[in-house]
């Protein structure tokens, strides 16, 4: 009789960094679930200065000396970054003043988020232009239908992406784990699959809570800040408790993806290794403005940590202001791995 060998399981670094995921997603969820404005305010003072030096570091790595037959490219990209960030940030702090009533905020709102939308069009477009046999004209019709429900439904658009945001850094992390560790993609695809689950936990757990109450952090003003960041003012009918909760974990994935999860893939993404930044490690780099560079990400890094100490809630204000840049800066070079 022939003896049927059963296979035997061996435990691989991709079945740990699944285990280790899973864990501490289920870790964060309980935690966040019990404390959630507490979670909000402790995860932003620590991490959110931290994860954005990270992403400068990252990005910096993969900004090429010479740009080449990627230059319009690129111009579109830093461009379209400059642009975009500026005028929203006169829509922000202009949108007190008397100049701008709500009718007019919402317009200029809508004609903001249609430029992006085209933007981010132009660069699919430009991008499929420098893969072989590829044509990605499909970007326009696609913004078009985005900046369609823009201009429809201007207070879900707004809400959605501030759901979809912390995705991006999963998206980076996806295309990172193919390049530098394959064997991980299938246990990160588990990893992805898990978030759904938890966030249904979370609705099992809290959507029935009573909406978050002041006196639990005895800051009504950081309290309605909090809460409206996460749509409750949108979606009135939703426990706040609920919508918090969900809003800290995914932003706590997002900041554990650049702080930690990037560079276990790609070591090269460790803030000091200063080598594998062509633009500073070349010959015909610009290492003193790049590590001028650094030097001021660092300091501002630690004037958030000092201006969250001593006033929170206006720092929260202003950095969350100021922190549409980085998130408009993440899609050139995401749209660039593709």
């Amino acid at each position: 009789m022939q003896e049927v060998r059963v296979p035997r399981f061996e435990l691989t670094s991709a079945h740990v960094f699944l285990a280790a995921f899973v864990a501490a997603c289920a870790l964060a969820s309980v935690l966040i679930g019990v404390a959630p404005l507490q979670a909000s305010i402790a995860t932003i003072f620590l991490f959110a200065g931290v994860h954005n030096f990270m992403e400068f570091r990252y990005f910096a790595a993969r900004m090429p000396l010479r740009w080449g037959r990627s230059t319009l490219y690129y111009s579109v990209g830093i461009g379209g970054v400059i642009v975009l960030a500026a005028a929203y940030l006169m829509l922000y702090f202009a949108s007190g003043n008397w100049l701008w009533g709500l009718g007019s905020w919402a317009t200029f709102s809508a004609i903001w988020n249609t430029v992006f939308v085209l933007w981010l069009a132009v660069l699919f477009y430009l991008r499929g232009k420098q893969r072989p046999k590829s044509d990605w004209m499909w970007a326009f019709p696609a913004a078009f239908l985005l900046a369609a429900l823009a201009w429809l439904v201007p207070q879900y658009w707004s809400l959605s992406l501030v759901y979809i945001h912390p995705f991006v850094a999963m998206w980076f992390l996806e295309r990172q784990i193919r390049r530098t560790k394959p064997e991980w993609l299938r246990a990160y695809h588990y990893c992805l699959g898990s978030i759904p689950v938890f966030v249904f936990g979370l609705w099992l757990a809290f959507s029935g809570r009573p909406n978050l109450s002041p006196n639990l952090i005895g800051e009504t003003n950081l309290l309605w800040r909090i809460t409206q960041h996460a749509g409750s003012q949108i979606l009135p009918g939703i426990s706040s408790h609920f919508l918090v909760a969900t809003h800290v974990f995914l932003e706590s994935i997002h900041f554990a993806v650049w702080i930690l999860l990037i560079p276990l893939v790609d070591w090269r993404a460790m803030p000091w290794k200063l080598s594998e930044i062509p633009l500073f490690s070349n010959a015909n780099g610009f290492p003193k403005l790049v590590g001028a560079a650094f030097v001021v990400s660092l300091l501002i890094v630690v004037v958030l940590w000092g201006g969250f100490a001593v006033d929170y809630t206006t720092t929260r204000d202003v950095y969350f202001a100021f922190a549409i840049a980085h998130v408009m800066a993440e899609f050139p070079f995401l749209i660039k791995m593709l």
